[in-house]
């Protein structure tokens, strides 16, 4: 018997169910859905390819159910939709007994790089962060209605109608998962940082995430409330820092001790020296409380004598803060921000509690080159301070020499949640801008093989069509390029304008927060944002676009230096960082677009030696776009 309509699917039941079903009832079923979710009537070409997708599935279980009687009582979900992200909905979910296949029908003769990534995604998704599919590793199908015979892509079975029965068959598993509770199993995507941000501020829980629970952020948030109600308690000063890989969630855990856990119990605020993060995440909150500018508070508060009504102050990336030197140069005073906010610290009535977040590699301004050492220079007794104590991880704990210290693996935060199941995509990106290119392809594989997409493409209409195709069907998915602030000089004259002119222009808050239609939205693929916009701010899709300023040799990378007003002390590492930035921003994939000239032959070579894939030739992008209106 069929399962009750819901609007979290178009039509479920079993697989007798289905094939008792009349064709126009179950046609029904997915047409009151596709009106309840897009408020409006699914176009003619929608309602064919569900004809035509009901044929097939009819025809095809027919034939299974008969070589495997049992299949009778298999689960099937047509048009399921994943809660949380943003109307993406599988056409076919199948339960083959204890086996889980998705499948997405295309009508098309021929498999395109996006529809097979799709459908990857949907398995990947479903295995990570739906509870009843947890420990089943989903198979992806890819059915091409006009397509001949059955092949396997990497992971994607791509079959024609007439191999869909032997799949079935092949891949189902001895038992069975009941339906009902499959469907009502819970479903709990990592929202990007700015979803997460607007949830925290609204009042409403994150989603306990398998991925996110099995990394360090409650554990981190959990331990830092208690120190801070241990410094309250005890009169204490506590500085402590949280280190992680780019995309471990350090900014997520700073926003979620401020916000869920602190301000129960006492004042507190988070500050970041990242303008573009604070500008987006104002915009999407609507509110200008909720993140405070890092080098506004330091003014306000540092060089006064003033005192903030917050005793806990949290601050992102707190190894790229200020040094001396460069406050000197752009503000007139030889003091580092470290220094100036630990005065802040002493300066509050009875105690103190002062959280950084640092992230790996993530120096790229002028001015933060000093990195975390400045915190132990800004607490040491012998600068005649108080009485601090620094928490941190065991791999920071050597840094502070004269400081009474407690090392705790909970502040150390490895895994990386903005790629989803992309662990390895950091050291793969260490490994490249290394030149140990052999390394590097080895660990390729391993991003690979977790659903992290890496690409290269020397045609930026091909890297255009593939993001348009590949997230035609999620208007909440959020693409765009971006490219390294010091290519101004190159990039412009193939198409991606990343000079300073055109890029101070760029409104972050529209471009990061405003879907495809919007003419200043990431997604129109027009305007371009460099590592200084896009650091601690993720995207689905970010298409990197290579510059001059960072060559292979054919045995090194080669920096072009870049004269800047402020002495830079190891410039090469500043050029790597930014393309450590440009490299992690991702949460499906990179799609690296290298430009068609002779100066970067040897550097595509090197990308593909490092174990990125070509990005297949592509529809036309003008086509692509015209599609999606």
């Amino acid at each position: 018997m069929a399962i009750a309509e819901r609007r979290q699917w178009g039509w479920a039941g079993t697989t007798e169910a289905f094939l008792e079903t009349p064709a126009d009832v179950w046609l029904e079923a997915l047409t009151e859905h596709h009106r309840d979710l897009n408020n409006q009537a699914p176009s003619g070409s929608q309602s064919a390819a569900w004809k035509e997708e009901g044929e097939v599935m009819r025809a095809s279980l027919r034939d299974v159910c008969i070589a495997e009687p049992r299949a009778r009582e298999w689960g099937v979900a047509f048009e399921y939709e994943l809660p949380l992200e943003g109307g993406r909905r599988p056409d076919v979910v199948l339960l083959a007994g204890r086996a889980v296949l998705v499948l997405e029908f295309k009508q098309a003769p021929l498999a395109t790089r996006s529809s097979l990534d799709q459908v990857e995604a949907y398995a990947r998704d479903l295995s990570e962060y739906h509870a009843a599919t947890h420990g089943i590793r989903a198979t992806p199908v890819l059915v091409l209605t006009t397509g001949e015979g059955v092949e396997k892509d990497d992971n994607v079975y791509v079959t024609d109608p007439a191999g869909i029965t032997k799949l079935l068959v092949d891949h189902c598993a001895p038992g069975a998962i009941d339906l009902a509770g499959w469907l009502d199993s819970v479903y709990a995507p990592l929202p990007m940082l700015i979803a997460a941000a607007r949830r925290i501020f609204q009042n409403e829980p994150l989603p306990a995430v398998r991925r996110a629970l099995s990394s360090s952020v409650p554990q981190a948030v959990e331990l830092l409330g208690r120190l801070t109600e241990e410094a309250a308690r005890d009169g204490n000063r506590v500085l402590a820092f949280v280190a992680g890989v780019p995309g471990s969630g350090k900014t997520l855990a700073g926003l979620s001790l401020v916000y869920e856990r602190v301000n129960k119990m006492s004042a507190a605020t988070f500050l970041s020296g990242n303008g573009p993060l604070v500008e987006v995440l104002r915009d999407a909150l609507k509110s200008k409380v909720f993140v405070r500018d890092l080098h506004q508070f330091i003014t306000t508060y540092g060089r006064s004598a003033k005192v903030p009504n917050e005793h806990v102050i949290v601050f992102d990336e707190a190894q790229r803060a200020w040094d001396a030197g460069y406050m000197h140069a752009k503000k007139g005073v030889r003091r580092s921000e470290p220094d100036l906010l630990i005065d802040v610290g002493e300066r509050l009535p009875d105690w103190a509690a002062l959280v950084g977040l640092v992230g790996d590699g993530q120096e790229i301004h002028s001015g933060e080159e000093a990195g975390i050492e400045q915190w132990h220079d800004a607490v040491r007794p012998s600068r005649g301070r108080q009485r601090w104590q620094v928490h941190c991880p065991k791999r920071l704990a050597p840094v502070f020499t004269e400081v009474e210290t407690v090392a705790h693996d909970e502040l150390d935060l490895t895994i990386s949640l903005r790629s989803r199941m992309a662990d390895h995509l950091h050291d793969w990106v260490a490994l490249l801008l290394d030149g140990r290119l052999a390394e590097a392809a080895r660990q390729a594989e391993k991003v690979r093989a977790a659903g992290f997409n890496l690409y290269l493409t020397r045609d930026l209409d091909d890297a255009r069509s593939y993001a348009w195709s590949r997230y035609q069907d999620q208007p909440e998915a959020r693409y765009g390029l971006i490219a390294s602030a010091r290519s101004a000089n190159f990039l412009p004259k193939f198409g991606v304008d990343s000079s300073w002119p055109a890029t101070k222009k760029v409104k972050l808050a529209r471009w990061y927060n405003e879907p495809l239609g919007h003419p200043q939205s990431c997604c129109e693929l027009k305007d371009v944002v460099t590592e200084f916009g896009c650091q601690g701010l993720e995207l689905d899709l970010p298409i990197v676009c290579w510059g001059s300023d960072m060559m292979w040799t054919g045995r090194e990378w080669q920096i072009r230096e870049v004269r800047t007003q402020y002495k830079l002390e190891n410039p090469e590492q500043i050029r790597r960082n930014a393309y450590r930035v440009l490299l992690t921003r991702g949460r499906d994939g990179i799609v690296v677009f290298v430009p068609p000239s002779p100066l970067l032959d040897h550097t595509e070579n090197a990308l593909l030696a490092s174990g990125i894939r070509p990005l297949p030739a592509q529809v036309a992008a003008t086509a692509v776009r015209s599609a999606r209106g």
